[in-house]
């Protein structure tokens, strides 16, 4: 289970924009609670859905021990947290110049996303989870989680319009 999860788990940590010791540190807490057999995973059905948001909380719980200073009522689970996408295409597809070119172009519209917004798109559209997984994860209502892909789609087809469709085509 660790071999197939690993990188993702610490794929998602690093977007989520902790450092990449801490990440490294909180993907083996997880793995050693499970180990442990102090979270027993029989009631668990999807176990990469389960991973995911046990390495978040994991993260959150770090963050709010680094920063002592802040009372624990003043942290909100809900609150957005920073989320960076790091694109990268495939080499067999397009050349080095054009892997260049339309990463850029893709980390310059993702970055007139929201945090939030590129978080939700990373975990539909890269991690492939549905609306009722995200919506687990992200702590937010399926409807809520539909109007904010649907709001981050519309808003990169505004600002983008035929590019989106270009992109859309070459994956």
């Amino acid at each position: 289970m660790y071999s197939l999860y690993v990188d993702d788990l610490f794929t998602y940590g690093c977007y989520l924009g902790f450092e990449r010791e801490i990440v490294k540190d909180a993907v083996q807490d997880v793995f050693v609670k499970i180990a442990t057999g102090s979270d027993k995973l029989t009631h668990i059905s999807n176990i990469k859905l389960y991973l995911f948001k046990s390495l978040k909380n994991r993260l959150i719980d770090i963050h709010k021990y680094q920063k002592e200073h802040i009372p624990l009522e003043g942290v909100d689970p809900s609150e957005e947290m920073p989320f960076n996408i790091y694109v990268d295409v495939e080499k067999l597809l397009i050349e080095k110049e054009e892997q260049m070119q339309i990463k850029t172009e893709i980390e310059q519209m993702l970055c007139t996303l929201t945090d939030r917004q590129r978080e939700i798109i990373y975990l539909r559209y890269v991690q492939e989870y549905d609306y009722i997984q995200i919506a687990e994860l992200l702590q937010i209502s399926v409807h809520g989680c539909r109007k904010l892909v649907s709001t981050a789609i519309h808003s990169l087809r505004e600002k983008f319009g035929s590019l989106i469709t270009l992109l859309a085509f070459l994956s």
